[in-house]
């Protein structure tokens, strides 16, 4: 297994060796209290299994609470967000693409590297151009706004 990689906010460790399996890729994550994971969407279809804790999770038009032991589908190309309004870390089982494997190695950095505070300027722009690369859609701050989610 690999290293807990921080995207953005939740920590996510592949499960898959994408280098020997490209069929799919599964995941352990982890969202911490207080995590937003802004609107966005993508071609890959991506299925949650919440092992423990509780989190809210955006899918289409609405906002629903998920709690252990519950799963959400996500299939491609839909809008969705994710935020952890508790106090306690949220543990998830995810299965996508490889491809979606693959672009979280490309944006996560190892989470014993990473430094207090937000993300940095560079880091920013690297995590756009890399979801942009893949062809992915990120929510402006007006999107965001429009489902209760502050970027600022």
């Amino acid at each position: 297994m690999s290293t807990f990689l921080d995207v953005m906010g939740p920590r996510v460790q592949l499960l898959t060796n994408l280098t020997e399996n490209r069929d799919y890729s599964l995941m352990k994550a982890e969202v911490p209290p207080g995590v937003t994971v802004p609107v966005h969407s993508h071609g890959d279809r991506e299925t949650f299994v919440v092992l423990s804790g509780e989190l809210e999770a955006f899918i289409k038009d609405s906002w629903v609470s998920v709690k252990a032991g519950e799963t959400v589908d996500i299939p491609g190309d839909v809008k969705h967000a994710w935020r952890n309004s508790t106090n306690e870390t949220v543990t998830l089982l995810v299965a996508s693409t490889a491809r979606m494997g693959d672009f979280f190695v490309e944006i996560g950095r190892p989470v014993d590297q990473i430094p207090a505070g937000p993300p940095s300027p560079e880091v920013l722009h690297h995590f756009v151009q890399m979801a942009i690369a893949y062809g992915y859609w990120l929510g402006m701050p007006d999107d965001n706004a429009a489902i209760g989610i502050s970027l600022g």
